[in-house]
């Protein structure tokens, strides 16, 4: 007779799941061996955020679930930031933890997930669309089902399920899975509002979001803008949603974005919002008097769709890929009213002049030293924001970073799951030396699994981003500076990757080119000028 772990590998395997990834444990043996067993490669990180974050790589380059797992009591706990970066991303991921068996509730026990010490069915409730504990083994199907069907569906997001031991192991004669589908989930409401509102205006700006990455709607971006002859400019999470030399594109907008687009931001009277939440670090610079009249906002998550703005909204839920494809079908070409735009000029602006490397000259250059096939995970921090200020993409969602959340790390992680999804591309993942001296150590698991990922660690022997700030508005530093820098090479020839340190940009560029050569785990140093002013200064505290 098969058990719920029987049950629950084979599913995740009917749903087209190749890989899992977690730290094992013996509350959670069971239904990782059962998935091992049902050809589901296990990868075994070194610490369960990292492989949380792995998971979501995996289901952002897959489009299908990830999975991840952690033992009870502090594997959970491990867990819980990995889930929120999912929750914020809109990543399909499903999170399962371990649990001391049932019959023994109630008794202290080494790592306890239960309600007397670390509850984290109620734990991961806020960081999740969906958190339960599977207390009996009758009640597994229902429950799964549930949890799959919300992490596949609109809204699309993590999961997590909490299964013990003896859970794991109950026999059940019968159980019934069923696989979501994908729903085309399409708003057909205010298709003429939308269109109208395009027309009356004199200035529109469409402001491009994650959103865009998430869904692959880049064809469609492009078609609309076209289509409407409308000027794009992207969040820094909506980075790399259009082509960087499209003649409709003006550059990133907020933090790390250029004034140009922010001078766009500031005299539009529509703004087209595709797929963001519209957060601080998108309309830092925007002033409340130009709130624009008019905004029509896409968004799969109705959480702040029309609620930071003064503007009168157009709300569109459901997918944005496909609510696009449904616009371009119905409109009336005939109709649009023609309009001339202005030239693009975000990229205008004068790179810094620097005694030593520069990071803004590094980013400007890197995509023409890699293949045209890559994906570039970014990690939080000036590096980051750097990147999105001076990286020029060639290839639509192949820049992936997350400055709402904004969890240091994650792109560690994030590049080995992608890697795992996607073979066939280059990886790349730009961290910091903060970053990287937390989870760094994730680098093992992409050597000992042979995933070539090439990390480049931006090393300024501080916490950049914060030390810049805070002298800006304290006249302090405190905690920013790293008094024994890491020597990033070192610590890469000590996991088993490959090692170049890099203090000018001739160096880059020949590290670049080796390492890819080498398709291996490489690690690039980039010693850069730690008085470099990061392209984040220009944030306020206050939104408008």
């Amino acid at each position: 007779m098969k058990t719920v772990a029987d049950y629950m590998a084979e599913a995740l395997r009917n749903l087209g799941v190749t890989h899992s990834f977690g730290i094992i444990g013996k509350s959670i043996c069971p239904i990782v061996l059962k998935m091992v067993d049902c050809g589901i490669e296990f990868i075994p990180g070194r610490h369960e955020a990292s492989s949380g974050f792995e998971a979501s790589g995996y289901a952002l380059k897959t489009g299908n679930l990830g999975v991840a797992f952690g033992t009870s009591g502090p594997g959970g706990t491990n867990l819980l930031t990995a889930a929120a970066h999912a929750k914020a991303n809109n990543l399909p991921v499903l999170f399962i933890t371990g649990h001391q068996s049932i019959k023994e509730l109630g008794i202290p026990q080494c790592q306890d997930s239960s309600s007397y010490l670390a509850d984290l069915a109620d734990m991961f409730k806020p960081a999740t669309l969906f958190s339960k504990l599977v207390e009996r083994g009758d009640h597994f199907s229902t429950i799964f089902n549930h949890a799959i069907s919300l992490a596949l569906g609109g809204q699309r997001g993590p999961v997590h399920l909490c299964l013990p031991f003896d859970v794991q192991t109950e026999p059940l004669e019968e159980c019934r899975i069923v696989i979501p589908e994908r729903e085309a989930l399409v708003n057909y409401a205010h298709l003429d509002r939308i269109i109208g509102a395009i027309n009356r205006s004199d200035s529109p700006l469409i402001i491009a979001g994650k959103g865009v990455n998430r869904s692959g709607a880049h064809q469609e971006l492009v078609q609309f803008a076209e289509t409407f002859n409308i000027p794009v400019v992207t969040s820094p999470g909506g980075k790399g949603a259009i082509a960087w030399d499209h003649p409709l594109y003006h550059g990133p907008i907020g933090v790390g974005g250029c004034k140009h687009g922010d001078d766009l931001l500031n005299r539009s009277d529509l703004f087209i919002v595709l797929g963001s939440r519209l957060s601080d670090m998108t309309i830092c610079n925007l002033k409340a008097e130009n709130h624009p009249e008019n905004l029509i906002q896409f968004d799969i998550d109705p959480t702040f769709v029309g609620k930071i703005l003064t503007s009168s909204t157009i709300p569109v839920g459901g997918d944005l890929r496909d609510n696009l494809s449904l616009l371009l079908r119905n409109v009336d070409t005939a109709a649009i009213r023609t309009r001339e735009t202005e030239t693009a000029v975000h990229y205008a602006e004068e790179l810094p002049v620097l005694p030593n490397l520069s990071l803004a000259s590094v980013m400007s250059v890197m995509s023409d030293l890699i293949p045209y096939n890559n994906t570039v995970f970014v990690d939080d921090g000036s590096h980051g924001f750097n990147a999105v200020k001076w990286y020029n993409v060639k290839k639509p969602g192949s820049f992936v970073f997350d400055a709402y959340f904004a969890c240091m790390g994650n792109a560690i992680g994030m590049a080995i799951g992608a890697k795992v999804a996607s073979p066939e591309e280059t990886i790349f993942c730009i961290t910091g030396d903060g970053c990287f001296m937390m989870l760094g150590t994730e680098i093992n698991t992409a050597v000992c699994k042979n995933i070539p990922v090439i990390f480049i660690v931006v090393n300024n022997k501080q916490l950049d981003m914060a030390l810049k700030g805070m002298e800006k508005t304290t006249g302090r530093i405190d905690g920013t500076l790293f008094e024994v820098p890491l020597d990033a090479v070192k610590f890469a020839e000590s996991l088993g990757a490959a090692g170049f340190r890099c203090e000018t940009a001739e160096q880059f560029a020949s590290a670049i080119s080796e390492a890819v050569a080498l398709n291996r785990v490489a690690v690039i140093e980039l010693l850069t000028d730690r008085d470099e002013v990061p392209p984040t200064a220009h944030r306020t505290l206050n939104l408008n």
